[in-house]
């Protein structure tokens, strides 16, 4: 060939073709089945305040998760239930959607009624990262979506979270299962 650079470029995009690259991220459809991917477009579609927000079932589910997040974030008390429902204890089985915190670590899961719980877990191992802001750490990217099964227990603190009283009671995540 006359061009090199072109044979190289000619080899790179068969390779990119062929497989080599790594694949889109699945639909969000694709992802959760119709009914729990359209359930969850509904939610973003409420809650979003973008003129042209992310709330397609055609987008992952991670996108769509975050559009609803910040924008539950945004409404603050003026956000529906179905943003943060107060845990109770129980198995629950859905999706990790976010994590972390700075003295002490907790997971929100999109349950599959499509409400979302928060509690804390001190089971949770090297799951979060710094986020390089005043000693924050958020769930790392490797655990966003897992499918999985909590088991939570509402409890006194008992001095084992840095803030709330030891008489508050708290939901402590007491396993977590990953599930497919």
């Amino acid at each position: 060939m006359r061009f090199p650079f072109l044979r190289r470029f000619v080899l790179t995009a068969a390779f990119l073709v062929v497989g080599g690259a790594s694949a889109a991220p699945l639909s969000c459809k694709a992802e959760l089945g119709e009914a729990r991917a359209a359930q969850l477009v509904k939610q973003c579609s409420y809650v979003s305040p973008a003129t042209h927000p992310p709330c397609s079932a055609s987008n992952s589910c991670q996108l769509i998760e975050g559009e609803v997040l910040r924008s539950c974030t945004l409404l603050a008390e003026k956000a529906p239930a179905f943003c943060d429902t107060p845990a109770r204890s129980g198995t629950f089985e859905g999706y990790l959607v976010s994590g972390g915190g700075i003295d002490n670590m907790g997971l929100r899961i999109r349950r599959d009624d499509g409400k979302r719980i928060w509690a804390w877990c001190g089971a949770c191992g090297d799951w979060f990262r710094d986020t390089g802001e005043d000693e924050m750490q958020d769930l790392k990217a490797a655990y966003l979506g897992k499918r999985v099964r909590v088991t939570v227990k509402v409890q006194h603190n008992g001095g084992g979270l840095a803030g709330p009283g030891e008489d508050d009671m708290e939901p402590f995540i007491q396993s977590v299962q990953f599930i497919k």
